[in-house]
């Protein structure tokens, strides 16, 4: 059994990076998401023990991709001058940007570190996991190795749409309850174990991620 479990399990740390085993010890997730998530992975152990069922427990950080379309049953609410009913970062900021919003609403204060991971990286990483004969009865992080702020990630996506040459501007609303500050992976078990590398960076999945949302937003999927 793969189970896609999620970085939330390590939304309680206070120390960083977040490494395999580190979810064993730090104080539980404060979000019912994080604690369903760790939940399941000590499931997935008590299989193991009781009934023999193999496990792989995969935790990917920050997926970004294409693809992505309004979430089934999700709530619109306002950003701004701006209706979401999505709740990742990097499609919300891109979609306001391209929609004009000026200044541009982030969460909070914009200080969160976070690890945007490439969907093509992770999909690399699952089926390196599932594949591989040392993931047997193991956890792993996937994720890039790489901290954005974001803010960086704000900017970043703003002077891609506007343009070098257009001042960035912001304003920061009420951040969501659980909120959490930084997520920071360890990565180090990912390659040892199973030679896995994220190897895409942020830009180059700006490149492909803001014109298929300027598309979806024409088709009115977004």
């Amino acid at each position: 059994m793969t189970y896609l479990s999620s970085s939330m399990v390590y939304e309680s740390t206070t120390t960083w990076p977040s490494r395999e085993g580190d979810e064993r010890h730090c104080a539980p997730p404060l979000s019912s998401y994080g604690f369903q998530k760790l939940a399941v992975e000590y499931f997935a152990h008590a299989a193991w023990e009781q009934h023999r069922l193999p496990y792989t427990i995969i935790r990917p950080f920050n997926c970004v991709g294409v693809g992505e379309v309004r979430a089934l049953g999700d709530v619109e609410v306002m950003s701004g001058n701006v209706k979401l009913a999505m709740s990742h970062v990097v499609p919300d900021l891109v979609q306001k940007v391209l929609r004009g919003q000026d200044p541009l609403h982030i969460l909070g204060d914009g200080g969160q570190v976070r690890h945007y991971t490439y969907g093509g990286d992770l999909a690399r990483g699952i089926v390196a996991a599932m594949a591989h004969p040392a993931a047997l009865n193991e956890d792993f992080n996937l994720s890039t190795a790489t901290s954005t702020t974001v803010l960086e990630l704000a900017e970043k996506i703003w002077h891609r749409v506007r343009g070098a040459d257009v001042p960035f501007r912001y304003v920061s609303d009420d951040p969501f309850e659980h909120d959490v500050q930084r997520r920071v992976p360890s990565t180090e078990k990912a390659k040892l174990v199973l030679g896995f590398e994220a190897t895409t960076s942020l830009d180059a999945m700006l490149d492909g991620v803001i014109p298929w949302i300027e598309q979806a937003i024409a088709r009115g999927a977004i």
